[in-house]
């Protein structure tokens, strides 16, 4: 039986940004279907969630790095009658340090969580919103997005990829009644950086960390505004300026540099 209420769908919902979001959507009174992995920190969250307000929150534990499992999402939801009509595409991971580090199936994973299922899932919820002509997508790509990131070369390839995706996505969706938004996340105090593999990274960072609360209300007052990208915190988007100022070349310098610093071949 369809509830005939409209769901958020978040990934990686069980901690971090996706969390964040739960907590902030449920207070304003959205219905919520929350994926990852971890079943027990899902079930924790929505027994939170439903004790502090009045809405309905669904859980379904799930490895979205497995090739069948966008679809084994999208088809439960309907089977379920759960209607999406925002979707975030959180879920992702990186790996810090020399390309060489990190075996093959890693970065496969991460291509595939990271760029190929918000691609797969915003293509099987799409057709649902278009047709009732309203809805939301969020994909969560990254302030890496905006440069190369040399001992973060495959994450930051995701993030670009996801990035262009969805400002193109949003330009075909332009007055169909579906809000379609990149968010652009910097360093951000969640469980990415000992994930991983950089477990001090809040002590060693030459900057404060944003808190996932504070990106998440950027994301919903730029949703709220129609934007179509935000990058959150103003010393990220100083950063992704001065990668558009500066000459290439001389941006890929600095940005090894930097990054060899911070992530190379002892991260």
């Amino acid at each position: 039986m369809t509830d005939m209420i409209d769901y958020t769908l978040i990934t990686g919902a069980s901690r971090g940004i996706g969390a964040a979001f739960a907590r902030r959507l449920a207070a304003v009174g959205n219905p919520l279907i929350l994926t990852a992995r971890d079943g027990e920190a899902l079930e924790a969250l929505r027994q939170e969630l439903m004790a502090r307000h009045p809405i309905p929150v669904r859980t379904l534990s799930l490895d979205l790095t497995q090739p069948d499992a966008a679809r084994r999402l999208h088809a439960e939801c309907g089977r379920r009658g759960w209607r999406v009509g925002m979707l975030i595409n959180n879920a992702g991971f990186g790996r810090f340090g020399e390309f060489l580090r990190h075996s093959v199936d890693d970065y496969v994973s991460m291509i595939r969580l990271n760029g190929t299922v918000p691609v797969e899932l915003t293509r099987l919820f799409l057709p649902d919103m278009r047709a009732r002509g309203q809805g939301a997508i969020i994909n969560v790509a990254s302030s890496a997005a905006f440069q190369p990131t040399p001992y973060l070369a495959v994450y930051g390839a995701t993030k670009a990829f996801l990035l262009s995706f969805t400002e193109a996505l949003a330009a075909e969706c332009a007055g169909t009644g579906i809000q379609v938004l990149a968010l652009c996340p910097g360093a951000t105090r969640t469980e990415f950086f000992v994930n991983a593999g950089i477990a001090d990274f809040e002590k060693t960072s030459p900057m404060p960390l944003q808190s996932a609360e504070a990106v998440v209300d950027e994301a919903l007052r730029a949703l709220g505004q129609g934007r179509h990208r935000v990058i959150a915190g103003w010393r990220n988007r100083l950063m992704a300026l001065g990668t558009r100022l500066l000459p290439h070349g001389q941006t890929l310098k600095l940005s090894a540099r930097v990054m060899r610093r911070w992530f190379g071949s002892d991260a």
